[in-house]
């Protein structure tokens, strides 16, 4: 990203007052690499809450470079819903985080701050990792596939990707129509429930008084996963039997497996559609990696495309059929720990089914491994019912938190 040595320039020089905090957290940044770079005006003391917003959302008197040169200097007209109802709650921009190249796969240099040799994931990297660092209170990111879910199980923090629409998308640069959502990252889940709050779409929904019947991935869909996510997951599980409540297998892998499939079609024919006129006019000035996806995925025919969205039609009805015996679905958040160097953001694995579906999901770590890194839980629920997953996943985050991965 171009615009990183201007940032920490401009940080060296506030850094040697060592009681001002914006100099303090460019101190943090000379070696997380987390922000793009600051708003200003920022005030003498720091904010009660201080917000991180992904680089493809616009927030205006600061431009949206989206991670790429053809974007260098672009100034929004106004600042974006999302933010905006986020400031209207008290939080205060403090500036913009580190994204992969147009919210895709080329990453950022941002480090994870669990272990700074590992990867904070992917997109919405400097998010998750500038909250997991404590730079700032909430950051907000966006999903196409993983993209908020996976940085926060790689940074150890708590994650929530809201029901479609919950969130509003005016001012956030659209990758995939079907697929995009605004999602919000916290310390905790706490945090999590205080910027869902912010937003017209907040119902709170207790937890029922009685033990609640949650649903376990089928493990033929992450088979692959890791010994440490293993561990998490299934301790996680086990820890939520012996407070009482039932867990079971689901038996049939098939519609999930199908879903993520059914992600990658929809994301590779949307994509390269919504970077039409860059690949016109500015085709140089994307990377390869961005470059060869896109003519890649120039081939998938228009019936494949309508073929993955009749496939999530099908997924949601078998959903109301799930969500109407169980209360949620819990599973990895991550196929494994970070992986180690920067060169890769990580595999979307399952976060690809619950993108498509249109779902909530929430993202709670557990306990840390012996490299410092953690695994994490994914939690779903019906849609239209994030009152209700926030609520369940703050009671999951501690039975996580205390599971030893091995």
């Amino acid at each position: 990203m171009q615009n990183c040595p201007q940032v920490r320039v401009e940080f060296e020089t506030m850094a040697d007052r060592d009681t001002d905090w914006i100099g303090q957290i460019g101190q943090q940044d000379r070696a997380l690499r987390a922000l793009v770079r600051l708003a200003p005006d920022l005030p003498a003391a720091r904010p009660a809450v201080t917000l991180g917003v992904k680089d493809i959302i616009d927030v205006e008197g600061l431009p949206t470079e989206c991670a790429s040169p053809i974007c260098e200097g672009r100034m929004p007209a106004r600042t974006a819903a999302c933010v905006a109802f986020l400031e209207r709650a008290g939080a205060r921009v403090l500036g913009k985080t580190v994204t992969t190249e147009f919210a895709t796969t080329k990453p950022g240099p941002t480090r994870n701050p669990l272990n700074p040799a590992h990867s904070p994931g992917g997109s919405s990297s400097g998010s998750a990792a500038g909250v997991a660092a404590g730079m700032f209170d909430w950051a907000l990111g966006t999903q196409t596939a993983g993209s908020v879910i996976r940085p926060a199980a790689f940074c150890g923090i708590a994650g929530f990707l809201p029901s479609a629409g919950y969130i509003p998308r005016e001012g956030v640069r659209i990758m995939s129509p079907t697929l995009d959502r605004v999602g919000v990252l916290a310390r905790d889940m706490a945090g999590i429930e205080a910027m869902l709050k912010a937003f017209p779409a907040w119902r709170p929904e207790p937890l029922p008084d009685r033990p609640l019947k949650i649903a376990l991935l089928p493990l033929p869909v992450w088979d692959t996963a890791d010994a440490a996510t293993r561990a998490t997951v299934l301790g996680t599980a086990e820890a939520l039997r012996a407070a009482g409540h039932t867990v079971g297998e689901l038996p049939d892998p098939a519609p999930f497996l199908e879903m993520m499939d059914a992600q990658k079609t929809v994301m590779g024919y949307e994509i390269p559609r919504a970077l039409s006129r860059e690949l016109a006019e500015h085709r140089d000035l994307l990377s390869d990696e961005l470059r060869d996806f896109c003519d890649a995925s120039m081939a998938i025919p228009q019936e494949a495309h309508a073929a993955a969205l009749e496939t999530a039609d099908r997924f949601r009805l078998y959903c109301g059929a799930l969500f109407a015996g169980h209360d949620a679905v819990i599973g990895p958040a991550a196929a494994a720990l970070a992986p180690e160097g920067l060169g890769w953001t990580g595999d979307p694995f399952v976060n690809r089914i619950w993108s498509l579906s249109k779902l909530p999901a929430a993202c709670v770590p557990g306990g840390a491994a012996a490299n410092g890194l953690k695994a994490s839980v994914q939690i779903n629920a019906a849609a239209g019912r994030d009152g209700f997953l926030c609520a369940l996943a703050a009671r999951i985050e501690p039975l996580a938190a205390a599971v030893a991965p091995g």
